[in-house]
């Protein structure tokens, strides 16, 4: 063990180094100091403790050696010369200039949020309790937890009502009731109206609609642009220009129009759109249905309605067949692509455009058993091919006056805002127009992923439905449908995974559990029959996932 001077003994260091004594009742240690001429000099240290005298800013800090550290070789032992001829003692630590060593250490970072209670154990001889700061920084919660905490409070108020149990899944009666299933039948969303109807005759066959608006007058209460009152009928096959029909908030409005009219005729003033008398008289529904679909057979307007005959066996040709014509669409679209064989069309380029307008807005699309998937499609097919050429049209400027922008808006339009199209079709229609997702979903009632519901020929999204309700049907669906798969015999399953490839997995294998076949079979089923098929493929689907709960 090394020597271990008394307190009271001095340690007589080298004559060449001694330094004068300087009490300890002034609280100033003496350190020797050389400087660059050698001389020695002495220099007060500061002890580290509480209490002790606080040196300048000028002198040099260097903290005492502790006992266990202190030997008589270290109290004896000289200065060691630095590159800069200066010596300092074997003790000295570096430390940051004109700072004390016994400075306490920096307060702790926080953002002052949270306050805490300081802890009551040991605490470091060093650490001041004063100078202890009252806040600490914010408690983060898991990542996980705030993870699910977010999902939580996102989720609507229906889906919370509708997951609201011990398990998070519903009863099976409960999932089909009306306040919570998500999917209705898009084509009996469509309601008819019996609007105020007046008819102009012996109009001229180049007649624009904004012509027919004023001659009405402004003060005419006619519908709003966006439901198209205007109806200028036009022969699908020939393009021949007939009469005009307006459509009027009450029956009221369009009977005060009539009486301004033929007031002015009693006067002298007989009513002209453009060059040509014209005669203005009271019309009603079902004079303008019967006008838009001459080809509809076997049937008689009440006002929107239509009213079908019975059946004859021995006269076919007076039997319904439809509203339309797979030929009257394809003509329609005959007479945009050559325009020179429509000479009357070739003044008005734009009633092809409007005659679609009128159809896809009047067109009763709530007898679904009387609308067949392909007389669907030609019409779909019609509206695709005329909005592709009415963009090729605006891109060419070649007829700015009467194909322009506005009426390709309205087109699409009328075509989203058609209640016999699928979500798929409408999605195709939107990719046509440029819409963006928020103008489909907000606009036009879309669902979200509307390009996956590839094989939804008659189900639509229920307006008014929270998207997150859609989609926990349709998870629930695809779930389920993939383990129904999976218990397949081998060939079956190996089969049903080599058709998903060519089809949206959105779904899940809902298709397989339709089991359409497509063709001419698949054709000539009504919208109502494939209806039946999806919703019973649902509710079966959904009763066997929630048979547990």
């Amino acid at each position: 063990m090394p020597y271990q001077p008394a307190p009271s003994v001095n340690i007589a260091q080298h004559p060449s180094q001694q330094a004068p004594h300087t009490p300890m009742s002034e609280g100033n240690a003496v350190i020797p100091y050389s400087n660059s001429n050698g001389s020695l000099k002495t220099f007060p240290s500061v002890s580290p403790f509480p209490g002790s005298a606080q040196p300048t800013s000028s002198m040099v800090m260097s903290p005492d050696p502790t006992p266990q550290h202190s030997t008589p070789s270290y109290l004896l032992s000289a200065p060691t010369a630095t590159p800069l001829n200066r010596t300092e003692p074997r003790n000295y630590a570096p430390t940051t200039c004109g700072q004390p060593a016994c400075q306490e250490p920096p307060p702790k970072f926080n953002l002052g949020l949270v306050p805490y209670q300081a802890q009551n154990g040991a605490q470091d001889p060093f650490y001041d309790p004063g100078a202890a700061n009252t806040f600490a920084a914010p408690k983060m919660a898991s990542p996980l937890a705030l993870q699910e905490q977010q999902v939580f409070d996102y989720r609507s108020d229906k889906l919370k009502a509708l997951t609201s149990t011990p398990s998070g899944y519903p009863s099976f009666r409960t999932a089909m009731a009306p306040e919570f299933f998500p999917f209705v039948e898009g084509s009996k969303q469509h309601k008819t109206v019996n609007h105020g109807v007046v008819k102009i005759r012996n109009i001229p066959f180049d007649t624009k609609r904004a012509e027919v608006i004023a001659f009405l007058g402004r003060n005419s209460k006619i519908l709003n642009d966006s439901d198209e009152p205007v109806h200028i009928i036009m022969e699908r096959v020939t393009s021949k220009t007939m009469d005009a029909y307006v459509e009027f908030c009450t029956l009221e409005d369009a009977m005060k129009a009539v009486e301004r009219h033929h007031l002015n005729t009693m006067g002298g003033r007989v009513s002209r759109l453009g060059d040509r008398p014209v005669d203005v008289e009271l019309s009603d529904q079902g004079c303008l249905m019967k006008d838009l679909f001459p080809l509809a057979v076997g049937i008689f307007w009440d006002g929107s309605r239509p009213e079908f005959k019975a059946q004859k066996p021995d006269q076919p040709w007076e039997n319904f067949k439809g509203f339309i014509s797979e030929e009257e669409m394809t003509m329609l679209v005959k007479h945009v692509e050559v325009p020179h064989r429509s000479p009357f069309s070739k003044d008005c380029p734009q009633r092809p455009y409007e005659c679609l307008i009128s159809t896809l807005k009047k067109f009763p699309w709530s007898y679904t058993d009387h609308i067949t998937i392909s007389q669907r499609r030609a019409v779909f097919k019609a509206t695709c091919e005329l909005l592709r050429l009415l963009a090729r049209t605006i891109y060419k400027t070649d007829n700015h006056m009467h194909l322009n922008r506005q009426l390709y808006r309205r087109v699409a339009s009328a075509a989203m805002g058609c209640h016999g199209f699928t979500p798929l079709m409408k999605d195709d229609i939107a990719w046509f127009a440029q819409m963006s997702d928020e103008e489909q979903q907000l606009g036009y009632g879309q669902p979200p992923y509307a390009f996956g519901w590839r094989h939804q020929y008659a189900m639509c999204l229920k307006p008014g439905m929270p998207p997150d309700v859609v989609e926990w049907y349709i998870a629930l669906i695809r779930d389920q449908t993939l383990r129904d798969t999976m218990s397949r015999p081998l060939q079956d399953r190996n089969d049903i995974q080599e058709r998903t490839r060519d089809t949206d997995p959105y779904w899940g294998h809902f298709w397989a559990e339709l089991g359409h076949v497509m063709g001419p079979s698949f054709d000539s089923l009504t919208i109502a029959q494939v209806a039946h098929m999806e919703f019973s493929a649902v509710e079966r689907i959904l009763s066997r996932a929630l048979a547990g709960y």
